[in-house]
């Protein structure tokens, strides 16, 4: 049973700071560095390097910047075969990332904007017991369409809402999962304690719901019927947070197809994120496959 991650995939050019620049100043940056990113392939490689047998459905350009994704993709253990081309160009996203591994993220996404997953091939190749994994790049119509056709299809349907973009609808959909973080989770339900917002969630899509705090942990609620838990993150010095809300999903997801109870599968996700920041970049930053059986196996024993 496959993990289909239905989302974005793009080039990320990473700019390392001392601190964030104030508007209408130009910084030099400590260095840069270009490689693969998006929430949809940085989501799928956590999922597969947490063990389950992934699927990533995107859109690329037809530009040379493709090329380099597919080659990336397959260098990290994943194909390329659920990569719809389009007459544009590829997708990239700019990353500021200061001292303290905080980040500002602006992305060019029209490839994920003009992506249709009813025309990728993914329904057919997905069944009963299979994972759908989507975020916030896709439109809300695509986002829900494919909600919707999991749901009937019998999937366990996670969705990360983020990015929202400008304004926030409401969740495009009723996702067994949803994960945001507690910005996210602010705008789509208009609380700010982190317990409410779970539970406003919880309420609206009749599911699970998780609220991400950062060095703070996170906030889980396994079904609207069930009281919020808080959980403390788990120790970590961070480099670069950029990476970490992407590993978190991407594991939380391939654990609960695997067959893991809500409460472990939340912290192997919450432990693979911990790791994500004390790296830098997106795409890979988590725990390798080896290093998530090595501790796997021993939590395990």
């Amino acid at each position: 049973m496959p993990v289909h991650v239905v989302g974005n995939v793009c080039l990320d050019t990473t700019f390392r700071l001392a601190r964030f620049p104030e508007p209408g100043e130009t910084l030099n940056a400590i260095d840069c560095s270009v490689a693969l990113g998006g929430k949809g392939a940085n989501q799928a490689l956590a999922a597969w390097r947490a063990d389950a047998e992934v699927h990533l459905w995107s859109a690329i350009g037809s530009d040379a910047e493709a090329t380099l994704v597919r080659r990336g993709l397959v260098e990290a253990g994943l194909s390329d075969h659920g990569l719809t081309v389009l007459p544009l160009p590829t997708d990239r996203s700019a990353i500021l990332v200061d001292a303290g591994g905080e980040n500002q993220i602006v992305s060019a996404v029209a490839c994920a904007r003009a992506f249709d997953p009813a025309a990728s091939g993914w329904l057919a190749a997905a069944r009963p017991g299979d994972a759908l994994v989507l975020q916030g790049n896709l439109t809300p119509a695509a986002t829900r369409a494919a909600l919707e056709a999991g749901r009937a299809l019998g999937l366990l349907t996670v969705l990360n809402a983020s990015p929202l973009g400008e304004r926030a609808d409401g969740l495009p959909g009723a996702p067994a999962v949803t994960v945001v973080n507690r910005g996210e989770g602010e705008a789509l339900t208009g609380q700010r304690d982190p317990g409410r917002i779970a539970e406003r969630l919880a309420r609206t899509s009749g599911g699970a719901a998780v609220v991400t705090l950062g060095a703070d942990g996170y906030v889980a609620l396994r079904d609207h019927a069930a009281a919020p838990r808080f959980h403390p993150a788990v120790p970590a010095k961070a480099l670069d947070t950029s990476g970490a809300g992407d590993v978190f999903c991407g594991t939380l997801a391939a654990r609960l197809l695997l067959g893991d109870a809500f409460e472990p599968a939340l912290h192997l996700a919450a432990r693979a994120a911990a790791v994500a920041v004390t790296r830098a970049g997106t795409f890979g930053c988590g725990p390798s496959r080896d290093e998530f059986h090595a501790w796997h196996t021993r939590e395990s024993a």
